[in-house]
């Protein structure tokens, strides 16, 4: 059975940045939406689900590039991964999802 992701996640970095992501799932697994840094700046956001592998992309800076988050989830439904900065990918860090509120 296909993983409805439909909802809200609190996303938090290990290089400290709290997020929240807005997503909308089609039936074909695109992704879309919004990231949120909480507190700061709004942006769209776009990916897939794949199974159980996710991607999403947040177009932070406005310039179809942004921050990618790639991730999976595990045995027990939990979300996390790696992020990279697209504008710098020498910058990035680890992530995991948490507080999901359903939609």
């Amino acid at each position: 059975m296909a993983r409805n992701i439909n909802g809200q996640w609190r996303i938090t970095q290990s290089n400290g940045f709290e997020l929240m992501f807005d997503i909308v799932q089609e039936p074909d697994g695109t992704l879309r939406g919004s990231g949120e840094i909480i507190g700061g700046r709004v942006a769209n956001g776009r990916g897939r689900l794949d199974g159980d592998q996710f991607t999403y992309t947040v177009d932070w800076n406005n310039n179809g590039k942004g921050g990618q988050y790639t991730g999976s989830f595990d045995s027990r439904g939990h979300l996390k991964g790696t992020t990279v900065d697209l504008d710098n990918p020498s910058s990035g860090a680890t992530w995991f999802a948490h507080g999901f509120e359903p939609t």
